[in-house]
């Protein structure tokens, strides 16, 4: 039966993936067969998830159905969360801050209260709103950034000369933090809406290695909202325009390079291009090896624990269960990223786990990624996917009901 196209599309979080599934199409009004051919997918794929007899497909699957849904991979896998974004009141003072009434209005000039912002002390400032972000504080990043988006505009309008462009690119990772601190809350149009404005501040700062980190941010967004295609042609024409040699370049162009072919391969992957993955993810891990873990917070999250962690990534993506945990087994243990990189790669892991009957270690890895970092992990629709999976077992693992709680995932 067909659904209301009148009402909301109901993609909740506490669906399974078929429900979701069937809800999109009976909304796109939709029969099961014409899904499939408008999706490639063959019928009884999408017959066996809505029927429970699936629990889940590979991520390039649910893209290829989202994309004939008209709607984000992510809202598939993971569901819509039913609260209203729009109450939080952090994330209304960054909208604003993003887009300020001001630039709508006659500029009125008037001169600093005593001194334009000190540059370095800003750059420390925003650099720490990055941290706070890695590490899944995004209350505090909510809280901050409106503040340094404000004196980010301050230096830029009152500094001079060579110190403007350097205004600029601490205005440009500004606004970048705030794109990604909107994706996380579902408000892709308007990070996408923040990233031109981002795009624009890189440009009046002469460095093309910002410009390059802008493009990798909207690769993300058009990742996470199932434009895979797209998503890997941004990053791949990103890094072009930057490509480095790995013998005389700086290691944060390298790094930059790096990141670009990362977010590549993570789209390749995600729309069935493996093949093409695991050959950029070569390329990337000699970028790697050239720099080393990249520890500065202005450049992307690269180097050679980066690379291993998302070659388990795309191993996930294809299906390949065992090379996805041999692959883990490769990933350094004394390897920096940060901890947002740290619980996806062990999210994957514990997919795998859970995929090959590994269920004590999948639960033992659940308990790594909440001791690491508790506010992503309640984040991530793939640890209430994994958790669900588990729940399912004839025998239950130790521990995982009270893990479900935690995850707010609903006990059979």
């Amino acid at each position: 039966m067909a659904g209301d196209r009148h009402g909301p599309m109901d993609l909740r979080a506490d669906m399974s993936v078929g429900d979701r599934v069937r809800a999109a199409r009976r909304f796109q009004n939709l029969s099961q067969e014409q899904l499939a051919e408008r999706a490639g997918v063959h019928v009884d794929t999408i017959r066996k998830l809505e029927q429970g007899q699936r629990q889940t497909a590979r991520v390039s699957t649910l893209g290829a159905l989202a994309r004939a849904l008209d709607v984000p991979t992510i809202a598939l896998l993971e569901g819509v969360p039913e609260q209203t974004r729009e109450q939080n009141p952090g994330l209304l003072a960054v909208r604003r801050a993003l887009v300020p009434a001001s630039d709508f209005m006659p500029e009125v000039r008037s001169g600093p209260e005593d001194a334009p912002p000190d540059l370095d002390v800003l750059r420390d400032a925003v650099a720490d709103a990055w941290s706070d972000y890695h590490s899944g504080d995004l209350e505090s990043v909510g809280t901050v950034l409106p503040h340094l988006l404000a004196e980010a505009r301050v230096a830029v309008r009152e500094h001079t000369n060579g110190s403007r462009a350097v205004a600029a690119g601490i205005l440009t990772k500004a606004l970048q933090v705030g794109a990604h601190t909107l994706v996380q809350n579902h408000m892709e149009d308007m990070a996408l809406l923040g990233l031109e404005r981002a795009r624009a501040a890189a440009e009046e700062s002469g460095d093309p290695m910002l410009a390059a980190m802008v493009g990798n941010s909207v690769s993300w967004i058009f990742m996470r909202t199932g434009r895979l295609d797209d998503s890997r042609r941004v990053a791949l024409a990103a890094a072009d325009a930057i490509e480095p040699s790995f013998r005389r370049s700086p290691a944060t162009q390298v790094a930059a390079y790096g990141g670009l072919l990362l977010s590549a391969v993570t789209a390749a992957a995600r729309d069935g291009r493996y093949d093409s993955a695991r050959e950029l993810l070569m390329v990337a891990r000699a970028a790697g090896e050239r720099v080393g873990d990249s520890t500065d917070r202005f450049t992307s999250v690269f180097g050679p624990t980066a690379v291993a962690m998302q070659a388990v990534g795309v191993e996930t993506a294809a299906g390949e269960w065992g090379r996805a945990l041999e692959a883990a087994s490769r990933v350094p243990a004394a390897g920096v990223v940060p901890a947002s990189w740290t619980v996806r790669f062990l999210l994957d892991v514990a997919h795998a786990q859970v995929q090959t009957y590994r269920d004590a270690a999948a639960m033992d890895t659940l308990r790594r990624v909440r001791r690491l970092a508790p506010a992503w992990m309640r984040r991530h629709g793939l640890a209430r996917a994994v958790v669900r999976d588990l729940l399912r077992r004839p025998t239950r693992p130790r521990g995982v009901v009270a893990m479900a709680e935690f995850l707010g995932v609903e006990t059979p």
